[in-house]
């Protein structure tokens, strides 16, 4: 009797982060046990096919999508080919919707076939044998080929093994391979040489947590030749890039009798990265798009098990906020959950114990400006409502099936619509119906990566074996969740009123246009940091420009060191696509340090953490206009160097570095710091160190050393570049869109389009957004920005332009759309809050000029808003008071760092949320020479009545200023009085609160 149980089909290095090396499944080897397709005997045609039948009854189909992809198809004698929506990887109304037509000419030797483009595709099929040839059209190009010992063949055990091999590949040619093998990890960007199988893992049964976990499952490669191949399967794959002996890929049903695997791919042309990805993605789906929240920063509450419910979330929020973090997602791990509140004996409903008023939370939350994700845990599925074991009507798999799978009382089997339907109504009755008004934006669905124990013959129950649907078991999840779940606009459903977030431990190929994932429980190494940024630039490769990965690694609860804490949650996971510190270490068990949270970590990680905050929350109109391309194009945010320079070899040797969108280039610091590391600067740009502002020339010839420092990530802007920012503020749900600003990079010609719109539903799908263009020309050291095209709801009638000029010599004088030469100011704060509300300001130290306008009124569709050059006059004298900020003052602890009310200067405010009079802000501020100073405080006062504070200089009080009431929170004032100062440059002053009530305080400004 045939062993038809799993076997461990990896080896995992003993080294820790070491990655899975398949050991099966290479492209056969072709010889008298390979049948390959015979000589040619007839075909027939349509307006996008040809099928051709061969002299022993074997069939091979060749059809256009589109212009520039054809379908390859080829079946046994006596086989049908599977239907289009067999797989569903590509998305099953592209087998119509996306059209095409094939010209078909038939000679004596050969049948030609082209598609429309002129630069489509060219395909050459010999007739004796019937071996294929793919060619680009335009240039002539030769992309793939077979020749007599290498084409489509059928071998392995009742002919279940399918595969396709082409002839060595010419000198110089790359392979990129899309997705990544488990725990999300790639030993190398460039797989040339190399064989790859990444599939659905096979599970430990005698491990709670097997190793296996998270594979990226992506059967679609890349050749910088400028052609890519999708391999329509979801049988287990391999690929084999060995040039030297050929080159292909096969799939395997591993002996299983009844329905085996075919041939079918899709050769797609480019012949740039950037239209594989687009063509790539039109075909499987574009990733799902969420608000713009997830890409602000995500925390989780698993560091402490015994302490967090609703109670403690506020607080904890509360606490990082006021210390003036940036927050914006909540994940909640295990403890919200009915039942123990623990990994396991919990289910999806909110305990009334931990969460007794989930509503109350959400009311608090939407105030706050939090969203939040639940997790539902596989294991914990029998427990909750209407559980049907077994398989159908049952939801689960045949229990002799699963007696190999972990925690195996609990298995569903996603191919049965009743299964995701059922999964969903939990979801929908316990957490997102709105009548019930409970926080959930989101939906973390774990451990559903470890059925790999199920038998290769078992019955799944859209009747697909094991060996045929298990690595479409996360697909048919993600299709029950978005398609069938969240996404009808019917009763029981969400409809277009809020994207979701979903997120799997894995994916599989064309799961982005539903949800998204992570990449599992990795280990807190740095060997593992490597692996983990070539897997998310691979999963970049392959539709998935969301990675998510747990920052810092989940580690084996143990505490990380605070050096890479700095480099790895903090200065890496906040310049990629998802900032999500997470971790298994506990409170309880290993004490404070255990916390991912920055409050619980040394001042030196507090500053580097808060560092990092304000970079990510300051380019979130940059990050999130990239987010938008990913979704329309499939570009990825995190971009593998070889995307923007596919034909220089250095892009495919570095890939521990990527650019972040078109003008950031990160490379990860993935050591303790000290160490040399080198860089790639392209050659052709000048590339400015984003933390000095030093100019470095590029080289493909020699790589830059850079030395280390713990904390830091080497950043790179490229010349040119034009980087817009908002005001920082600690939230997306706060960032006011009344102030759009800039950093410009001097030494090349630059554009950028800001993409934005509501953050929240589906609306942008119908075209509600609006695309800024900014444009730099270097010549005229000119910047140009466009009014909106398009707009959406609550899009500024008006908006204020910051721009800042990098890498200039020396100040001179500025204007706005041909205005007069603008004043200069001390600082862009005392630009803001003068009479005009617009100058310049040169920064000796840095060499940036920055240049601050008037609020312009907002014309939708209309020209050219702000055109900001220079006026052909001097850099005017200096003017205005020196402006120091409250968040930067030294805070009593009844005021807090806020961030919730627009309008502020600097990056917040001191928030007073006291309830007597005492308490106070101090300034330390320098005065040249003794004197008489007027000190202004700007101020909100939202309320009715006045809320004055006593102003003191060294102690002695020297006024009281009242604080009127301003008309609202976000309407601020000046009051000022005036001081003798001393000639010094620590004076203290200080404002105290003389009620019971304070003011919001902005800043203090001496002049």
């Amino acid at each position: 009797m045939k062993d038809y149980s799993i076997k461990r089909r990896t080896v995992l290095s003993t080294a820790v982060g070491a990655l899975a090396v398949s050991t099966v499944n290479a492209v056969p080897a072709f010889g008298a046990s390979a049948d390959q397709l015979t000589d040619y005997a007839s075909h027939t045609t349509d307006s996008r096919s040809i099928t051709v039948t061969s002299t022993t009854g074997q069939q091979l189909r060749i059809t256009a999508y589109g212009d520039q992809i054809v379908r390859v198809h080829a079946v046994r004698s006596g086989e049908s080919f599977f239907s289009d929506t067999r797989y569903e990887m590509v998305v099953p109304a592209n087998h119509t919707s996306m059209g095409g037509s094939l010209t078909v000419t038939v000679t004596t030797d050969t049948i030609e076939m082209h598609t429309a483009a002129a630069d489509g595709l060219r395909i050459v099929l010999h007739r004796k044998p019937l071996r294929l040839e793919f060619y680009n059209r335009a240039t002539g190009a030769l992309l793939a080929k077979e020749d007599a010992t290498r084409g489509i063949t059928w071998s392995g055990t009742n002919s279940t093994v399918v595969a396709e091999a082409f002839v060595p590949s010419s000198s110089g040619e790359r392979f990129l391979k899309a997705g990544h093998g488990i725990l999300g990890r790639v030993p190398s960007l460039d797989r040339t040489g190399t064989t790859v199988s990444e599939n659905y893992a096979d599970a430990n049964a005698a491990a709670h947590n097997p190793q296996e976990q998270a594979p990226g499952i992506v059967p679609f490669y890349l050749s910088n030749l400028g052609y890519g191949v999708f391999f329509n399967t979801t049988f287990d794959t391999t690929f084999t890039f060995n040039s030297s002996n050929g080159y292909g890929f096969s799939a395997t049903g591993y002996g299983v009798s009844g329905i085996r695997p075919q041939v079918d791919y899709f050769l797609i042309n480019g012949p740039q990265f950037t239209q594989l990805f687009d063509r790539y993605t039109q075909l499987t789906g574009r990733p799902r798009l969420p608000q713009r929240s997830i890409f602000g920063l995500h925390m989780t509450d698993h560091s402490f098990p015994d302490t967090s419910d609703e109670n403690w979330w506020r607080q904890k929020i509360t606490q990082h906020r006021a210390a003036g973090f940036p927050f914006d997602h909540q994940v909640n791990d295990n403890r919200w959950r009915a039942g123990s509140g623990a990994w396991s004996g919990s289910y999806f409903e909110f305990s009334s114990v931990r969460w007794p008023d989930p509503a109350g939370y959400a009311k608090w939350a939407a105030t706050n400006g939090v969203t939040v994700t639940l997790d539902y845990n596989r294991n914990n599925s029998d427990l909750m409502e209407n559980w049907k074991a077994g398989p159908p009507p049952g939801y689960s798999f045949a229990s002799a099936d699963i007696s190999s799978v972990p925690q195996n009382n609990a298995v569903p089997d996603w191919s049965y619509p009743a299964t995701r339907a059922w999964v969903w109504k939990v979801f929908w009755d316990k957490a997102l119906n709105p009548s019930l008004k409970y926080p959930c934006d989101g939906l973390w669905i774990d451990e559903t990566d470890e059925m790999g124990g199920i038998p290769y013959p078992a019955k799944m129950a859209d009747g697909h074996t094991w060996a045929e649907g298990r690595n479409a078991y996360l697909l048919n999840l993600h299709k029950g969740i978005g398609e069938e779940g969240w996404d009808p606009a019917g009763s029981g459903h969400i409809g277009s009123a809020k994207r979701p977030w979903t997120w799997s431990r894995g994916a599989t190929a064309g799961q982005q246009r539903y949800g998204h994932y992570w990449t599992g429980d990795i280990p807190s190494t740095y060997d593992e940091m490597r692996s983990q940024i070539r897997g998310m630039l691979t999963a970049g490769l392959g539709g998935f420009p969301f990675a998510n990965i747990d920052g810092g690694g989940y580690g084996n609860g143990s505490v990380i060191s605070d050096a890479f804490y700095r480099n790895w949650p903090v200065a890496w996971s906040s310049l990629a696509p998802i900032w999500r510190p997470h971790t298994s270490a506990t409170v309880p068990s290993k004490g404070t340090l255990a916390s991912r949270w920055p409050l619980d970590q040394g001042t030196q990680a507090q500053a580097d953490f808060a560092r990092y905050g304000r970079l990510r929350y300051t380019l979130m109109p940059y990050i999130y206009s990239l987010a938008h391309q990913s979704a329309a194009t499939g570009m990825p945010m995190a971009r593998a160097m070889v995307i923007d320079y596919q034909s220089r070899s250095q892009a495919y040797t570095h890939d521990l570095q990527y650019m972040w969108g078109p003008s950031l280039l990160v490379a990860p610091c993935t050591n303790d710091g000290g160490a040399v590391q080198q860089i790639w600067l392209p050659a052709g740009s000048t590339w400015y160190n984003f933390w000095a502002d030093i100019k470095h020339t590029g080289s493909d010839s020699g790589d830059f050393a850079y030395t280390t420092r713990t904390g830091e990530t080497p950043l790179f802007v490229k010349a040119g570049a034009i980087l817009p920012k908002y005001p920082y503020a600690q939230s997306a749900a706060y960032f006011t869109k009344q102030q759009l600003e800039m950093d410009v990079y001097a030494g090349a010609d630059g554009t950028f389009s800001v993409i934005e719109d509501d953050g929240v539903t589906e609306s942008y799908r119908s075209g509600a957004q609006s695309t800024t263009q900014l444009t730099y020309t270097d010549a005229a050291t000119r910047v140009a920005v466009a009014h909106p095209q398009g707009t959406y709801a609550g899009a500024p009638t008006s908006r204020r332009y910051i721009v800042r000029f990098h890498g200039l010599a020396n100040p001179v004088g500025m204007r706005v759309n041909g205005g007069a030469t603008l004043p200069a100011f001390t600082s862009e704060a005392a630009a803001l809050i003068s009479s005009g509300g617009a100058g310049s300001v040169w920064n000796a130290s840095t060499k940036v000029l920055s240049v601050v306008t008037s609020q312009i009124a907002v014309v939708a569709n209309g020209g050219t808003a702000a055109t900001v050059e220079p006026s052909g006059a001097a850099f005017p004298a200096v003017s205005g008071g020196t402006v120091y900020e409250a968040e930067t003052a030294h805070l009593d602890s009844a005021f807090i760092i806020d961030t919730s009310h627009p309008g502020y200067t600097g990056t917040g405010y001191a928030d007073f949320n006291g309830s007597s009079s005492g308490p106070g802000i101090s300034w330390t501020v320098t005065a040249a020479a003794a004197g008489k100073k007027q000190l202004s405080i700007r101020y909100a006062n939202g309320g009715t009545t006045n809320r004055p504070m006593a102003v003191a200089v060294n102690g002695t009080t020297v006024a009281t200023l009242t604080m009127a009431p301003t008309g609202a929170w976000d309407s601020w004032a000046t009051v000022s009085c005036t001081a003798t100062l001393p000639q010094s440059t620590t004076i203290t002053v200080r404002a105290t609160v003389t009620t019971a009530n304070g003011a919001n305080i902005d800043s203090l400004i001496v002049g």
